[in-house]
């Protein structure tokens, strides 16, 4: 008989009526493959970019939105600007233990605690796929990964703190390292009291550098318990503000009005680096900020395993302390997934299996 497990699943592109707690067969590791037994797996912007669709051109974007475009796998509605396959298990953050292996897999994996990297890596970055996304993810009791994507980890974090880890994390040390972000920057972060900004704060005061957060009102005690040296609200004051810094990277996961304010704030040979636009894809952009304060404007979603490594060194060190806002059942999905687009906290949203509630 085929052995079922509890998983949340995505049926197709629309509101939280698309996730489904229900039973689907338990996956079986195949060549080169683990079988993890879910601790926890977090949420994230690309959990609800994924199911509405956001990740679409505009137009096929619009087109999702009236409901004239279904399932079409043809659209570039993940990651890796291809279509999604319905129904898919989402989910990137997964934090277990390994219970299964397939053939041409060390048996030595088998009872370790493990972290997965998102990114299952192709020979170039067209290849790239994310898990979750391309790929079930961690939204379900047991979640199968490429071996290579297993990272056993030695750490005193619980597994729903290790759960914040694997996307916010990963972005944002991928934003800073494509920032070439040190010791001598004065770094803005846009959008620092969500997950991927917060994180932002607390790896570049690693690597030495000098912070200005930006956040949403009454939030600005967080992002200095992060260890953010400036704190800023998102008003009417933010230029005049920004104006007394010589700002030289731009960290933007926000977009939308703000990407001018950051560009204008930057010093010159300043960088922007940005991962998201969760107030908007569409912007301004006054090309003599560009070109006359030769200004780099570098996009920063894919990333290397290396960066992955960093932070699993930064946590083994006990450099970082992850923040949670709240903790789920997974059958408790849809209302997770709607505080978690409230806003209204700081840290990370986590979902655990009902047997680890």
């Amino acid at each position: 008989m085929t052995e079922l497990m509890n998983a949340v699943i995505l049926t197709g592109y629309g509101g939280p009526e698309k996730l489904v707690y229900t039973q689907v067969p338990k996956p079986i590791p195949q060549k080169g493959e683990v079988l993890i037994e879910v601790g926890a797996c977090s949420v994230n912007n690309t959990d609800i970019n994924t199911r509405t669709g956001w990740y679409a051109a505009e137009a096929e974007f619009q087109e999702i939105l009236q409901d004239t475009k279904k399932n079409d796998e043809e659209t570039s509605t993940g990651w890796s600007q291809s279509g999604i396959r319905f129904p898919r298990i989402q989910g990137a953050d997964i934090v277990g233990k390994v219970v299964g292996v397939g053939a041409g897999v060390s048996q030595e994996l088998l009872q370790q605690r493990v972290i997965v990297d998102p990114w299952v890596r192709g020979e170039s970055f067209g290849d790239y796929k994310y898990v979750g996304s391309e790929l079930n993810g961690g939204f379900a009791e047991y979640s199968v990964v490429p071996a290579v994507n297993v990272c056993p980890i030695q750490s005193s974090l619980s597994d729903v703190e290790l759960a914040t880890v694997p996307c916010s994390y990963s972005t944002a040390e991928n934003l800073l390292t494509k920032g070439r972000v040190a010791s001598e920057d004065l770094v803005l972060i846009m959008g620092a009291s969500g997950g991927v900004g917060s994180s932002a704060i607390k790896l570049a005061k690693i690597r030495g550098a000098t912070v200005i957060a930006i956040v949403g009102a009454n939030k600005e005690h967080l992002a200095r318990d992060c260890g953010a040296d400036y704190v800023y609200p998102r008003n009417e004051q933010l230029a005049a503000n920004l104006a007394n810094h010589e700002i030289t990277v731009g960290i933007d996961v926000v977009g939308g009005e703000y990407f001018e304010t950051i560009v204008k704030a930057l010093s010159i040979g300043g960088r922007y680096v940005t991962a998201g636009a969760i107030a908007g894809p569409m912007v301004s952009l006054d090309l003599r900020d560009l070109i006359y304060k030769d200004i780099e404007m570098i996009g920063a979603t894919r990333f290397r395993a290396e960066v992955f490594q960093n932070l699993l060194g930064y946590i083994e060190q006990g450099l970082l302390y992850p923040s949670v806002a709240r903790v789920f059942s997974l059958s408790k999905m849809e209302e997770a997934q709607k505080f978690f687009q409230s806003k209204i906290f700081f840290g990370k949203v986590v979902i655990t299996p009902e047997n680890k509630a």
